[in-house]
Order: structure tokens, then C-alpha cells, then sequence
């Protein structure tokens, strides 16, 4: 999978235009950077394609502790990366979550699940573990 790939699937799922996708995807994966331990990050980016993987990285804590936002917290943070409105970064962060969870394995994202409150496993598109 390219970033080419990535970006075409959080345009088409957002209906954005191919600069706003790019925002977006930068905003919701630098944010998940910020939010998770460095360990998960690096578990995450190792199946990604870069530049995202290396967005989510370069965010990481380097601490390993990662920020214990909830999901408003969260995404408030990535409205406060793009400029746009909670609705709207609420919008942006299911579509690239959409995104990530079609390309990372099934057992890196029960991990990756694990270690957020249950409320992340909607914006990934699992309501059944919400």
C-alpha cells in the first residue's frame, strides 16, 4: 500500500478535495501520535505506508507515556491542528481511522484498541466494541 493509496481512501470516504485529505490525514495521525506510548506508535507505523508512518512517530511522546485524552480531548486536538470546527474534526478523524483500520492487521488493532477507552473504537468503525 502507497501513501498515494491512503490519501485516496480518506478522500473518498471524506469527499474531500486531494489538499484538504492531506490536512486531514496529517492532523488525526500526528494527534493518535501525541495520544498513544511510543511503543504503540511504532507497532502502528511499522504498517503503514510513509509519510504516515513517519507523522505518527515524529509525534510520539518521547516519554513512552503518551497523552491520556479521552475522545473529546482528542478531538479537540485535531481541531485545534486543522483550524476547523469539533464537527468537522470529528468528521476528519473517523475517515483516516476508517483508513487505518483497513490496512493494519487485525491484531495490531485489537492492540492498538486496547489501549484507548472504548469510546476511540467507534471513530475506528467498531460500534460493536464501543
Amino acid at each position: 500500500m502507497t501513501y498515494g493509496d491512503f490519501l485516496s481512501s480518506v478522500r473518498a470516504s471524506g469527499d474531500y478535495p486531494d489538499e484538504e485529505a492531506a490536512t486531514a490525514v496529517d492532523a488525526v495521525v500526528r494527534t493518535l501520535g501525541e495520544r498513544l506510548p511510543q511503543p504503540s506508535s511504532q507497532h502502528l507505523a511499522d504498517q503503514l505506508p510513509q509519510p504516515v508512518a513517519g507523522l505518527l512517530e515524529d509525534a510520539a511522546d518521547a516519554s513512552d507515556e503518551g497523552r491520556p485524552w479521552g475522545v473529546e480531548e482528542f478531538i479537540q486536538q485535531v481541531a485545534l491542528h486543522t483550524g476547523e470546527d469539533r464537527d468537522t474534526a470529528e468528521t476528519d478523524t473517523r475517515n483516516v481511522f476508517s483508513a487505518i483500520s483497513e490496512r493494519v492487521s487485525g491484531g495490531e488493532m485489537n492492540k492498538l484498541l486496547s489501549q484507548l477507552p472504548s469510546g476511540y473504537a467507534e471513530l475506528f468503525g467498531y460500534s460493536e466494541l464501543a
